[in-house]
Parts: structure tokens; sequence; C-alpha cells
């Protein structure tokens, strides 16, 4: 409950928003607020998760992906996430989020996103999605660039994928 009002400002400013393409970097700034933090006064890890959404609504609102997901009956959603830190954000830091499309296999895209504040990288997360059919059923990658993709090839990093799957299985199940 404590990103509603954050939630809300970022569909609002939707139409405000400078145009990507579907694999440009985008970046938004932010700051930290008190609802943010933990017991020792800084952001909670859990709160990087959710500045990573928004990152990611920012991209997918600057590059069209929303709208045209909408309109064929997609939508995407988060199947897995790992985050690495290095430094703590402390309240009222600003910082930006970075976020970019590493590349996909034939299941999933890979997402990067790095925290800034100032030149200083503080931690980076990555992200696996993909596109479910509102009628059911998944959306190959392929499909996903055919409807996205606006002549920019994204590179395929199926080692990536081969990599995560194998730790999932190793230390998740």
């Amino acid at each position: 409950m404590h990103m509603i009002l954050r939630t809300i400002l970022i569909f609002l400013r939707k139409k405000f928003l400078s145009k990507a393409s579907f694999n440009d970097r985008t970046v938004v700034s932010m700051r930290v607020l008190p609802t943010d933090l933990d017991i020792l006064w800084h952001v909670n890890n859990g709160v990087y998760f959710s500045y990573m959404d928004f990152g990611r609504w920012d991209a997918i609102f600057r590059n069209g992906a929303y709208d045209k997901s909408r309109a064929l009956g997609w939508y995407s959603v988060v199947a897995g996430e790992t985050i690495k830190f290095k430094r703590s954000l402390q309240l009222w830091d600003r910082f930006e989020l970075h976020t970019m499309i590493r590349g996909h296999d034939e299941r999933y895209f890979f997402i990067q996103q790095r925290f800034f504040r100032g030149k200083e990288l503080v931690a980076t997360g990555l992200v696996k999605i993909r596109f479910l059919r509102r009628s059911g059923g998944t959306v190959p990658t392929q499909e996903v660039l055919a409807a996205f993709g606006d002549g920019h090839s994204l590179e395929e990093v199926p080692e990536l994928g081969r990599d995560w799957f194998e730790l999932e299985r190793k230390y998740l199940e």
C-alpha cells in the first residue's frame, strides 16, 4: 500500500513521457521516502523490487509495449528476479534507475535494472519476464519481437536462460 501514490503518479504521467524503442535503455529518477526505509534506516531490500516495477512500467509506457500488448490481448509477468547490492540508499537520496532489455531466449526476456546515486552504482537487478495471452497460453519471444520490434535487433542469450533455470532447479525447488 505504501507505493500506491507512486503507482498512480506513474500511470498519470504515461502520456507525457518521451518515446523510446523497445530495446532502448530508459531512465527514471526517484527519491527515497520515509515509507521506503526499514528498521536500519536504509531502503528495505524488498522496496528495490517495487522500484524496479516502476522502472519497467516507465519503459513499457515509453516504448509502447504496454498499449500494444493490451491491444493484442497480451500481458507480461515476472517469472524471476534477483538483485545484487553494492551500497545502501538512504532517506531523501535521489537516484536514477536505468532499465534495459539485455536479451532473450525462446521463452523469456531478461531485463537489467541498475540503480545509480549520482555516478555511483548502488545495486543491479536482473528480471526474467514472459508474455502471456489473456485467452490462455504463452507468447513466444519471436512473436513479441515481431510485434514490438522497430527494426532493431535484440540479442539472443540462451545461456542466460539455461544458467538461470539451472540455479532455480538446484536451489529453489
